[in-house]
């Protein structure tokens, strides 16, 4: 089953006002991956894409994000701690293959290693199960995701 990712303007539960978000079937990520995985504290994290403290760390988190090759595997951090917005906290990140049309979230876990290196040691959850979305809508999420990023500076 191909689940429908896109880009929106959302107020996390942390947040004082809202800003751009992914949605996952047009729920929140966070509050998405938390009833996907049973594990209600997910619903707590903030989205890595936004408001990563360290610049290295946030361009990592989007380069990441973004499809490798057919038949590639990278390990992309989705959400981290939302009180400090950095990859020494808690960082959920999930292993994204690309295989022809599809992007999939194969797995699930905890990364144990920080900073730059995050994910590089990580503690799979071997109960998650995959999510799957079509490479087409996933990369034009990210655009509009930048888009509204991009729209929202300029109007401040």
């Amino acid at each position: 089953m191909l689940h429908r990712i896109d880009a929106t303007y959302h107020q996390a539960s942390f947040s004082r006002s809202s800003c751009a978000w992914l949605t996952i079937d047009d729920v929140a990520i966070e509050q998405w991956l938390s009833s996907h995985l049973n594990e209600p504290d997910v619903a707590k994290l903030g989205l890595s894409l936004m408001w990563l403290l360290d610049e290295d760390e946030d361009a990592l988190a989007k380069r990441r994000f973004i499809p490798g090759q057919e038949g590639t595997s990278t390990i992309v951090p989705l959400l981290v701690c939302s009180d400090d917005m950095d990859f020494d906290c808690t960082v959920m990140v999930a292993e994204q293959v690309v295989e022809g049309d599809t992007v999939r979230w194969a797995r699930f876990g905890w990364s144990v290693s920080g900073k730059l290196e995050v994910g590089v040691s990580t503690r799979w959850d071997a109960n998650s199960q995959p999510v799957c979305f079509d490479l087409v809508n996933f990369n034009a999420a990210l655009e509009k995701f930048d888009g509204l990023i991009k729209k929202h500076t300029a109007s401040s």
